[in-house]
């Protein structure tokens, strides 16, 4: 009887927390081995990467008259080994939801590149993911407030960042200068069709437009288009993918993929070509492997030309690797 009196009163006070609270511990640990040529001498004849492996907790908590209180705190971990620090801070914030949308502050990737981020063929892969070419990719901002609703098929979101850099950059005379930030999208998601539309303005530092669509057939089978148009507002250097001065840079990237059984084999080609100087190229193919729900290995071979977007230019890295992926 007081067996069963410990488990009542056990079961009582965990209970309401259980209902109040919903959190989830997730993570991706993503591992690469290799060569990458990068025409040096020194260059290590095998490479192992850690390739944006990531873990963190989200949730939310229920509260009085239909809102809830977000959470989300991930961290990026280096498991190679190799890095300075084995942690970085990745989305970090805390929100208010309810039938107005959510609310949250904190540190976020930018609604524009959530717009597009979703067609990348080779997400996370150091030297193949589509952020090499497509500037929006690797948006992530400080010190925002960001709105985000859904309306049937079509999302939409908006943000701003009293400090997007979180530290000022300086103009092409060595003036320093504050970046706060806007960036929005709007997408559309109905069955295998997926459209995204970004935009991002950053004060003295540029302007970013990107426009992309998906069709995901029901076997598995892929094709994605981004296109992107990305405009300089005088900074010094490039920032953030932001070209220097007042350069353009229309970027273009295009993916496939055909699954058959456990594998998919998979293809893209990305090219950002700079109005005053020459084209970046960044050309993948490889296959993924299936060990199961959330395992996953795959090779890969890809080739990056031209980075520094110099005329005529002939600098190229090429890597060949094989991968192992984990998820919980």
């Amino acid at each position: 009887m007081k067996k069963l009196l410990v488990i009542a009163v056990a079961t009582a006070l965990i209970a309401p927390a259980a209902a109040m609270a919903d959190t989830t511990l997730y993570g991706k640990l993503h591992a690469t081995v290799g060569t990458l040529d990068t025409g040096s001498a020194d260059d290590a004849d095998v490479v192992v990467e850690s390739n944006t492996s990531r873990f963190g907790i989200k949730g939310s908590t229920e509260l009085d008259n239909g809102l809830a209180a977000t959470y989300g705190l991930e961290m990026g971990v280096d498991i190679d080994g190799d890095a300075a620090s084995n942690l970085s801070s990745r989305n970090q914030f805390v929100g208010l939801k309810g039938g107005f949308g959510e609310v949250r502050v904190g540190k976020h990737d930018t609604p524009a590149k959530l717009a597009t981020s979703g067609l990348d063929a080779f997400a996370d892969n150091n030297q193949a993911e589509m952020y090499r070419i497509i500037a929006a990719d690797s948006h992530r901002v400080n010190n925002a407030v960001a709105y985000i609703n859904k309306f049937g098929p079509v999302g939409f979101a908006v943000a701003h960042s009293t400090d997007v850099l979180g530290e000022d950059t300086v103009n092409t005379a060595g003036a320093a200068l504050n970046n706060p930030a806007n960036t929005a999208m709007v997408n559309y998601s109905n069955g295998p069709i997926y459209a995204g539309l970004g935009y991002t303005a950053v004060d003295n530092v540029g302007t970013d437009v990107n426009v992309g669509v998906g069709y995901k057939h029901e076997a598995g089978h892929f094709a994605n288009f981004v296109y992107e148009e990305v405009k300089g507002d005088g900074a010094a250097a490039d920032t953030a993918g932001f070209p220097a001065g007042t350069a353009t840079d229309t970027n273009m990237y295009v993916a496939g993929g055909f699954k058959t059984g456990a594998a998919t084999l998979k293809a893209a080609y990305g090219s950002s070509d700079r109005d005053t100087m020459g084209q970046e190229t960044n050309t993948t193919v490889g296959v993924d492997y299936a060990l199961g729900k959330k395992t996953s290995t795959y090779l890969l071979w890809n080739e990056r030309e031209n980075e520094a977007h110099a005329i005529d230019g002939t600098a190229k890295i090429t890597a060949t690797q094989v991968g192992l992926v984990t998820e919980f």
